[in-house]
């Protein structure tokens, strides 16, 4: 499968149910909802999808997941990237530890949490309690002008 040949799409909310019933099987954690944007990459299925939550005046990506038997294709790096570019704000995310380099390669970079606007900081410190979690961010905007 050429992963330049699917395409990345951003869903509207009347589609939230089939991105639901895709984390369901896939991802086993977190909904999505009408009040966030929500993108993915379909064959004759969603096959890897990933919200952005906006908090406050931020953006959160949130909620990456692919289909076991598409990973390692570079999908979820294709669909963060697609995502990225239609954007012109800082985007923040809490990956796990083990997922810094991947993050690293898309152009996010640790981010220190005294940093992090108050709601996100928040919302991490709620997260991170349950498991560690990296803070990250991209400021699409500025590597654009590059």
């Amino acid at each position: 499968m050429d992963v330049k040949t699917l395409q990345c799409s951003e869903l509207d909310g009347v589609q939230i149910p089939l991105v639901n019933q895709f984390y369901k099987q896939v991802y086993k954690k977190g909904l999505a909802n009408k009040s966030e944007q929500v993108f993915v990459i379909k064959t004759t299925q969603i096959v890897c999808a990933a919200r952005l939550k906006k908090v406050n005046n931020d953006k959160l990506l949130t909620g990456v997941a692919c289909h076991p038997d598409y990973r390692h294709q570079g999908l979820a790096s294709e669909l963060i990237q697609y995502i990225l570019e239609l954007q012109t704000e800082v985007i923040y995310c809490f990956p796990y530890p083990h997922l810094q380099d991947f993050y690293h390669q898309l152009g996010f970079q640790l981010l220190p949490l005294e940093q992090l606007p108050t709601k996100l900081a928040a919302q991490y410190s709620r997260y991170n309690s349950r498991k560690p979690l990296l803070s990250m961010c991209r400021d699409s905007g500025a590597l654009k002008v590059k």
